[in-house]
Parts: structure tokens; sequence; C-alpha cells
């Protein structure tokens, strides 16, 4: 008998401000508990949100909470929002193959629809 793996629907809608002249495309989030925010990049081991305060800021943890963790997802919003830098996935429905969020183990079933993406955010 081969194993069953159930397709799974991304979580998140594109994070698409108005004003958005760049969109940043990944594939498909981790598994919901391995997330410390509800918001795109949300693994702490992630690197992203500490490479764009090393870039933007000069500081690494400049997106972490007071705590140091989890990542501030309010301070992560306000700053795309102001400089048009939209997010989403190149995936809407996938299967996960191992039990993690490994490219090289994600069968995209539904592809996001990007042309349709595109048209919401004309500055792009």
């Amino acid at each position: 008998m081969s194993e069953q793996f159930p397709v799974e629907r991304h979580p998140l809608g594109f994070f698409l401000p108005p004003n958005a002249r760049l969109l940043l495309l990944g594939s498909f989030p981790p598994k919901r508990e391995r997330w410390s925010m509800d918001f795109y990049y949300p693994n702490f081991t992630n690197d992203m949100w500490r490479i764009f305060g090393l870039a933007f800021f000069a500081d690494r943890d400049h997106f972490l909470t007071e705590g140091g963790k989890p990542f501030h997802k309010e301070r992560i919003v306000a700053f795309l929002q102001e400089k048009g830098i939209a997010l989403g996935d190149t995936a809407h429905e996938v299967i996960r193959r191992k039990d993690n969020a490994s490219d090289a183990f994600l069968e995209v079933v539904a592809p996001a629809d990007l042309p349709a993406v595109l048209k919401r955010i004309p500055e792009c």
C-alpha cells in the first residue's frame, strides 16, 4: 500500500500593498506548528527578516520582538508597506512529500495565478 499525502492549501493570501513595486515570491510556507508569527517567512530559523534588518537598518534583530522571539509582525508589515514590497508564494496547493518545507519535497497541485496577482499591483 502506498503512503497517502494530503493536499495542503496555502494558509495566507498574497500580501499586496497598493504601492507595491516589487513582488517577492517563495514557494510554500512550512507547517503551521513551525510558525513564530502569522505571516510570510514565519519560521524563526529562517533568516529572511534578519537579512532585511541588516540590509535596511544595519541591525539583524530589527524585526524581532522586544523579548527577542518571535518576529514583530506589525513592524514587518509597516516596513513592507512603506517600501512597496509585496509577498506571495508560487503555489496555491501542494502535497508535502516530507515533513518539512523543502522545495525538493513539495509537489505543486495548483500554482498561484500570478498574472491575476500582478494585475492587482499595477506599479510592479
